[in-house]
């Protein structure tokens, strides 16, 4: 017919109904690492890519009291950790058994660790200076800013914000909105989250001052020290806590699974219930915890919803332009021993950059979120979760916070004591424990069977 146009390409990516270009090509919701690294990647490889934050500054709605395990982040970032605001290198583990007035401690340090670039961080500070360097590559960071809904069309999927004339065209999503994403559910790849799945952190920061830090933890210079703490309350699974250490302060917090809470309130501890924030407060109070943490400076106290899958329960993470990266896809690990997420994060949102190159080149956009996950399943991130992926299992064995940290300190203590040394073998001693104890032969023998099956 004379004077039409031409059949469009069925290929191409264009707004339906105004043949017009997307805005960007791609819109990442959430300036966390995780959708930092993705921002940051696609604009180092030439993209248009828009980076959503809701609040005023990058990380003022971001709680850890952890480490960054960051070989990730310097293989992506040439400023990093030259240039970045970090805190201590982490040389030194401590792993603590809480049991009455006792504790059994397992403590590793390696000045070797310095070698690696592994850091406790100070999230405020930290990602402002990680979206200034998307910034830099090229990315445009826009916070105050709200995302009430995602839509997909043909050729297209549109983030639609709380901006005036704030929705925004692009080829893909990447959503890295945290545990309780809108856009994993305003899309459809995700459920609201149930008590299962989550659990609750609650965190202070107190102000100690580098030497009173390096005097009470033993460390020199800019050494870093991680204790992780179970065993209170005792037969409390789940519940767990930790103290890392800052350049002039420390994070001191409780990390709780909201079913084990839910437990404990409906079942009455001390009588009446406690939150998690109680059970910190009362943490911090133990005599062998007040030592490390006393002091009267609170800088900050916060609590935050964290991802507890296992690697059989983690959550669909993609759609057809829409991929779902850090704590919004579930990609968090407690191992017991120390957390893993941080650097998830950011692997998963250099994946999520991958797929879009891999779009790009082909144009094949619908494809965006099944490239994503395919990368995904082949990065250590997934490969580490399904290693441990009875790891969960194990770690909700109420024996593990009661019976086995008292045998541990029953036989200790007859070790060590004068009056009881002489009444016998080491191993006659800790017999003799565990058949005061609650558990039998069968559950060691199933618990043991369970802790090398996680591992």
């Amino acid at each position: 017919m004379t004077g039409a146009d031409p059949d469009p390409d069925p290929g191409a990516d264009v707004d339906a109904g105004s043949g017009a270009d997307p805005e960007f090509d791609v819109v990442v919701v959430g300036a966390g690492r995780a959708g930092t690294a993705a921002a940051y990647r696609l604009a180092e490889e030439g993209f248009d890519v828009a980076l959503l934050e809701r609040a005023k500054q990058p990380g003022m709605k971001n709680v850890t009291g952890g480490v960054l395990y960051g070989s990730v982040l310097a293989d992506l970032v040439p400023e990093f950790p030259a240039e970045a605001p970090l805190e201590r290198h982490v040389v030194e583990h401590r792993i603590k058994l809480l049991h009455g007035d006792a504790e059994v401690t397992v403590g590793y340090r390696d000045l070797e660790l310095r070698e690696e670039p592994n850091y406790t961080l100070m999230l405020g500070k930290f990602d402002r200076w990680f979206v200034e360097r998307a910034e830099e590559r090229g990315a445009l960071f826009l916070p105050e800013t709200t995302v009430e809904d995602v839509t997909q069309g043909a050729g297209h999927a549109v983030v639609h914000t709380d901006r005036e004339n704030g929705d925004l065209t692009c080829r893909a999503v990447v959503g890295a909105d945290g545990v309780n994403t809108t856009v994993g559910r305003a899309t459809g790849i995700q459920r609201t989250m149930r008590n299962e799945d989550m659990a609750l952190s609650v965190k202070k920061v107190v102000k100690l001052g580098r030497e009173g830090i390096n005097e009470r933890f033993n460390l020199d210079s800019d050494e870093g020290a991680a204790y992780i703490y179970t065993g209170y309350p005792e037969g409390a699974p789940t519940i767990g806590y930790f103290i890392y250490t800052f350049d002039e302060y420390i994070s001191v917090g409780a990390v709780g699974g909201l079913e084990t809470l839910r437990w404990l309130g409906d079942r009455g501890y001390g009588g009446t219930g406690t939150p998690l924030y109680g059970l910190l407060e009362e943490f911090m109070t133990l005599d062998t915890v007040r030592p490390y943490v006393r002091g009267d400076l609170v800088e900050e106290y916060q609590g935050i919803l964290v991802p507890e899958h296992s690697y059989d329960s983690l959550p669909d993470r993609h759609d057809r332009r829409v991929a779902l990266v850090g704590d919004a896809a579930g990609l968090v690990l407690n191992k017991g021993y120390t957390f893993r997420g941080l650097d998830y994060g950011v692997t998963s949102g250099v994946e999520a950059a991958k797929a879009a190159v891999a779009c790009r080149a082909d144009g094949d956009w619908d494809a965006f979120g099944a490239r994503y996950d395919r990368n995904l399943r082949d990065s250590y991130v997934l490969r580490d979760m399904k290693q441990h992926r009875h790891l969960p299992e194990f770690l909700e064995n109420e024996r593990m916070y009661g019976v086995y940290p008292g045998v541990a300190v029953e036989t200790l203590r007859g070790m060590y004591s004068s009056s009881t040394d002489a009444e016998g073998l080491t191993w006659r001693r800790a017999f003799r424990a565990f058949r005061r104890s609650d558990a039998g032969v069968l559950d060691l023998l199933r618990d043991g069977y369970r802790a090398m099956r996680s591992l």
